[in-house]
């Protein structure tokens, strides 16, 4: 059996198998022969049918063994020859077969891994800037006030409304297009000052009291994220105040920090300093990553293979489904293609920062040891298995994603030596934020 490969392009090879006569009649009588053995044929025994009346009734079945086993064989030999990385399933797109003429011949496609030229010049010693910044007692009483601000209760006051109130009231929304009017009524309670409310509305709200009543008709300008299906229209909202609420905040003592479930204010604190310094060190890593990948991109060439790009696109765009049906978008009601190209450049780019990665763990010899790769799924058992390893790991593997977090952790080492690598410059975040008043 004969086979010709062919270069498509440079993720995509098609193979040309052909049987010669006799190799073809030999292979196909060793089919016929195994058929022969579990064959039901009107007027034969089992085992007894002649060759000729297995191949006569047997055609498909024939077939399918030979694309199974021979055809496979050959394309395995020219894979090896060829050294090709082949990343899909191989798919028949010509298949010419006849028993009665002893006549086999199919082309074969499959997409292949794409070969990169990439040079240690390209990744070595690669220049970035690391954005340095160290966390102070202030940005640790920023957290504690947002803690504050998010134990705080209200407590209803007989005074007017202003900034940091909540306020609970009643309306009635009459959107005015055209001669149409569209009327809605309800009730909600709002933190003033928060963004919550109209601008229009809400200064109307400011300075009212619990009882008070007001009205405001205004044009709302074009901004759809502000007005939404009311942008540009007339609106007319009419409210009456039912309760004015002041914020109050809780003390920050050993008593605060004990219901978060800290032993005491100093402990909350470090703490605290603790997860924030963690946050900054992540920062400073995504921002060296960013920059590496974005170096490296500008000076390869790095072609994408379909398979991988449609993976992927599948995959942003139900993460990406996933997030607006979050902030309460009917994302049944969304166009598909639409969503399809929002997310394409980016898993364009993510297909070839993948490979990338891939062919420097390749050229510095990296690997993903079992230790690694136990480490890694404990973080995911941590995250999402209360810590149980035996439970994560078996639900990988039922799910078949253990390569893809072999895979993972392999670029994310890649990543790391890149950094190892580089020429970093550390610049204080005061200078970065002074050149850029400038």
């Amino acid at each position: 059996m004969a086979y010709e490969v062919e270069k498509r392009n440079e993720v995509v090879y098609a193979v040309k198998i052909t049987a010669e006569p006799k190799e073809l009649e030999k292979e196909v009588n060793e089919i016929c022969k195994e058929i022969r053995k579990t064959a039901k044929i009107p007027g034969f025994r089992p085992g007894k049918a002649p060759i000729n009346i297995i191949k006569k009734y047997y055609e498909e079945t024939i077939k399918d063994s030979l694309l199974r086993t021979f055809v496979a064989e050959k394309l395995s030999e020219a894979i090896k020859e060829k050294e090709l990385q082949v990343i899909t399933e191989p798919v028949v797109e010509e298949l010419d077969f006849s028993l009665k003429e002893n006549r086999f011949s199919t082309t074969v496609l499959f997409e292949v891994k794409p070969s990169i030229e990439l040079k240690a010049e390209d990744y070595k010693g690669i220049k970035v800037k690391k954005t340095t910044r160290e966390i102070t007692d202030e940005d640790v009483e920023k957290v504690i006030e947002g803690l504050k601000n998010r134990q705080a209760e209200f407590q209803e006051v007989e005074r007017e409304a202003k900034e940091e109130d909540l306020v609970e009231l009643e309306y009635e929304t009459v959107i005015k297009e055209g001669e149409e009017e569209k009327t809605q009524k309800g009730s909600i309670s709002v933190i003033l000052g928060q963004k919550q409310l109209w601008p229009e509305v809400e200064k109307e709200v400011l300075g009212k009291k619990a009882g008070e009543e007001g009205e405001v008709t205004f044009t709302a300008s074009e901004d759809e994220k502000v007005y939404g299906e009311a942008a540009g229209k007339e609106i007319t909202v009419r409210f009456k105040i039912k309760a004015v609420k002041e914020k109050i905040l809780p003390e920050v003592n050993d008593e605060f920090a004990q219901k978060l479930g800290f032993e005491n204010l100093e402990d909350m604190k470090k703490k605290i300093r603790e997860d924030l310094e963690i946050s900054e060190k992540t920062r400073e890593q995504e921002e060296l990553e960013d920059q590496i990948v974005e170096d490296l991109l500008k000076k390869v060439d790095v072609p994408i293979p379909p398979s991988m790009l449609d993976l992927e696109i599948r995959a942003q765009a139900e993460n990406q489904l996933r997030r607006l049906a979050q902030f309460g978008v009917d994302v049944r009601q969304m166009n598909p293609q639409s969503i399809v190209e929002m997310v394409k450049p980016t898993a364009e780019k993510t297909v070839k920062v993948k490979l990338l990665l891939e062919k420097v763990a390749e050229l510095e010899g990296i690997e993903v040891t079992d230790e690694d790769l136990e480490a890694e799924i404990q973080k995911l058992a941590d995250a999402a298995f209360g810590g149980d390893y035996v439970q994560a790991r078996q639900s990988l593997e039922e799910k078949g994603l253990l390569g893809m977090i072999r895979q993972d952790v392999l670029r994310q080492k890649a990543l790391d030596r890149l950094i190892e690598l580089a020429e970093i410059e550390e610049v204080p975040a005061e200078e970065v934020a002074k050149s850029e008043e400038k």
